[in-house]
């Protein structure tokens, strides 16, 4: 099954591939629905024939059916995140947010990227609420910092076309950049792919124009977050203090977070 309406100027993207543990397609919904809110943008989402959409009852504005990618493992896991690449082909917008099921949309905040970018951005740096001191992510050892695939906002241009072809490139030699990069993780991630991606393009060169100006800000899974109202966030955070756990608490409001723990987040839908 596959819908379509008539193209429209700027939009939301997400890719949605459930598996036997985690609903990726009522994830979706509810990014969606936020999306609505918050952006006032249209929203595509692409999933996979085995969806049974007549279980849920949101109607996207577009629904792709595409083959899902069963090939990667995340721990002893399926974890259908391949073929992200696609998005440049398959988005019916002329500008899109491509954005993951499990980031919490709270703001218009993302509205801003389409007054500050050229054709491409992504984020370079995240937080991670309540552990501000963490470091940021690199590709391996005295390897450059990550990019992160959680938000990309892009036009249909020749460039940004680039980008995407050699996210393909690298998804389909990723041995290889495993072993170029010594990867903590053989597991193939599209935070990794864009990385390298947008360094092929860009001739290994930085450029801060391609990097969305604020941090992408974690919620780490052993944090919890709790709804208040529906901009209005608890998140408790238990660490080791001294030889005990101490419980921290810290309220958030009109804040976008991308939520690590799938079953948290899923516990939010349900509320």
């Amino acid at each position: 099954m596959e819908t379509t309406r008539k193209q429209t100027m700027r939009g939301v993207l997400l890719f949605a591939f459930n598996t036997d543990k985690v609903d990726y397609y009522k994830m979706a919904i509810n990014t969606a629905k936020r999306a609505n809110k918050f952006l006032d943008l249209p929203v595509t989402v692409i999933t996979d024939e085995s969806t049974d959409l007549t279980k849920y009852d949101y109607k996207f504005d577009n629904v792709i059916i595409r083959p899902a990618n069963k090939d990667n493992l995340k721990g002893k896991d399926i974890w259908i995140n391949k073929g992200r690449y696609q998005a440049y082909e398959l988005s019916p917008y002329d500008e899109t947010l491509l954005i993951d099921t499990d980031y919490l949309i709270n703001s218009d905040k993302l509205l801003t990227i389409f007054d500050l970018y050229d054709d491409f951005m992504c984020h370079n740096t995240t937080s991670i609420i309540m552990v501000p001191d963490d470091p940021q992510e690199k590709l391996g050892l005295n390897m450059p910092n990550s990019l992160w695939a959680t938000v990309i906002a892009f036009k249909k241009t020749p460039k940004v076309k680039m980008i995407f072809d050699c996210m393909q490139m690298v998804q389909e030699n990723y041995n290889h950049y495993v072993n170029l990069y010594n990867f903590f993780s053989a597991t193939y991630r599209n935070d990794y792919s864009l990385t390298i991606a947008l360094k092929i393009v860009n001739g290994q060169s930085e450029d801060a124009s391609y990097y969305i100006p604020w941090n992408l800000v974690h919620v780490a899974k052993n944090t919890y977050v709790y709804r208040d109202t529906d901009t209005e966030y608890t998140v408790l955070y238990d660490h080791w203090n001294r030889g005990k756990i101490k419980k921290e608490y810290i309220t958030i409001k009109d804040m976008d977070i991308h939520l690590l723990n799938k079953d948290n987040y899923m516990e939010l839908i349900d509320e």
